[in-house]
């Protein structure tokens, strides 16, 4: 009876723990290139941006970062939303 009441407790348990599946991967860093890809709507939230940094190592700094926003993000964001910031 005992071992009955174990092995019952023990499956419980495994089940109940194994029940949450695997756990989330995060996103992959993001190219240049994918990046460019993207749809504009997509593109410039700030999580896709935090992935387009974490693609390539010269994003890493904030001088790299900086000077990447104004010679690639900003004129995208240009041409991309040429009546301004979308709605």
């Amino acid at each position: 009876m005992k071992l009955r009441f174990v092995v019952v407790f023990i499956a419980a348990a495994v089940g109940v723990v194994g029940c949450g599946g695997p756990a989330p991967t995060p996103p992959a860093p993001l190219s240049v290139a994918d990046w460019k890809a993207m749809p504009p709507d997509q593109k410039y939230t700030p999580e896709t941006l935090e992935r387009l940094k974490e693609g390539d190592p010269k994003f890493q700094t904030p001088e790299g970062w900086e000077a990447f926003q104004k010679t690639v993000v900003q004129p995208a964001r240009k041409k991309d939303f040429p009546g301004g910031k979308p709605k």
